[in-house]
């Protein structure tokens, strides 16, 4: 039989130990991959604190673990949690201390002995009544290179802190900068997203209120407040138009004598009727007064938007005999006031300034208006009377009863007017 070459000598005492110390670096490396996986995989920074330091101590087999992160705001090393204390936030200067001296050279320090070591502050271990032996202290180093804070490690149990202990806390270091890091940036990014969220909140009530408050003011204030919000321009400029006013016939009466929730109903039935014909035509409502509407209407050439009034008009002189068939109030039927009157308005915003502030009113004024509401005034029983100006736009288009010069309210001059009796076909 050939003779084996593997041998059969007996371990001397030197290899045995030699085995077992390589058999514990083994232990605490795969210990320390085991903490990388874990602290690298939570992203809540309070958690991750207690996770590095608890598993920190366990590895390393030290009493306690403080991890200092770089406020660079205010430059200064801050811890927010250490092993046997309350979550009560420690805060140095940047280059003070163990750590800051650590944070600043970015190198590793082994304190054997604290007592005799200048740099070693004992305020925490007054206020805890923890009394510090010695102290191993390594810089947290990011992918950037940048130091980010230190790792300490406090008493270690069984001796003083080697080189060994060192190199490996220096190894944990390494995940607990990647793992910080990681959560800071989820933090961020958390934080970033609440805001994100609060403010697509705050833009969501203002679009309610955009929608509400749209219903109540005139489409070209919309416009104008849209296109610039931080400034509203008030100037009134001259414009040519054609004015609508309408009103109905025995208002006054009718809210006198009835419940006011009927009236209401009646007003809201047959207006939103009347504003269906108004958009039709491109007109704009600009002023309500209980049962009276001022409509605007300056799309196009002065023969286009005096057309558009008019024809607005038949059709709400049209709907008002339909729902008159298919609503019965107590008053009877609703009849209509309506005049109309084109020419020159001045159109925009009037500011009225009090000690409470300022308020707005957005209105067409002059001759033009003041003849429209006149002219519906003469009006009754669905009449429709118009001026001469917007005859002489619209005549080619309509059939109309000359009804000779008329005197209106606060008007010195005596003007012709007309009564709409149809369109042209």
């Amino acid at each position: 039989m050939l003779p084996s070459n593997k041998s059969t000598a007996p371990r001397t005492p030197g290899r045995r130990v030699e085995d077992y110390a390589i058999r514990g670096s083994l232990d605490r490396f795969r210990a320390i991959c085991r903490v990388g996986q874990i602290i690298t995989s939570e992203i809540n920074l309070d958690k991750l604190f207690q996770l590095i330091i608890a598993q920190t101590n366990q590895i390393m087999g030290t009493e306690r673990c403080t991890i200092f992160l770089f406020d660079s705001q205010k430059d200064e090393l801050w811890s927010f949690v250490a092993t046997g204390l309350e979550k009560d936030e420690i805060r140095i200067p940047s280059d003070c201390g163990i750590a800051g001296t650590v944070f600043t050279k970015r190198i590793p320090l082994i304190i054997k002995d604290v007592l005799s070591d200048s740099r070693f502050h004992c305020d925490v271990d007054c206020k805890t009544g923890f009394r510090t032996r010695n102290i191993l202290c390594v810089p947290l180093i990011n992918r950037n290179k940048d130091c980010i804070g230190a790792l300490e490690v406090l008493n270690k149990i069984d001796g003083d802190f080697s080189a060994d202990d060192s190199e490996m806390l220096s190894t944990i270091a390494s995940y607990v900068a990647i793992a910080v890091e990681n959560a800071q940036l989820y933090q961020e990014v958390k934080e970033n997203s609440d805001k994100l969220r609060r403010a697509l909140t705050r833009i969501e009530a203002l679009e309610k209120v955009k929608s509400q408050l749209t219903k109540f003011v005139p489409s070209t204030v919309r416009l104008m407040v849209e296109s610039n919000p931080e400034k509203i321009d008030s100037e009134k400029r001259p414009v040519e138009a054609t004015i609508l006013f309408m009103d109905i016939q025995g208002f006054s009466k009718i809210t006198e004598c009835y419940d006011q929730s009927l009236v209401n109903n009646m007003i809201e039935t047959y207006f939103s009727a009347y504003l269906n014909c108004i958009d039709r035509n491109f007109g704009e409502i600009n002023e309500t007064s209980g049962d009276g509407l001022m409509v605007i209407f300056k799309k196009g050439t002065e023969a286009e938007h005096a057309f558009s009034a008019i024809n607005a008009a038949t059709e709400i002189v049209d709907e008002t005999e339909v729902l008159n068939r298919v609503n019965q109030y107590p008053w009877g039927d609703i009849r209509l006031h309506l005049g109309i009157s084109t020419g020159t308005v001045w159109l925009g915003c009037t500011r009225m300034r009090s000690v409470t502030g300022e308020h707005y009113t957005y209105t067409a004024s002059g001759l033009v208006t003041v003849t429209a509401a006149r002219i519906g005034e003469l009006s009754s029983d669905n009449a429709l009377l118009i001026s001469l100006d917007t005859y002489r736009h619209a005549k080619d288009r309509i059939i109309v009863e000359p009804l000779g010069e008329k005197v209106l309210k606060n008007v010195n001059t005596p003007i012709p007017l007309y009564r709409v009796k149809g369109l042209s076909e």
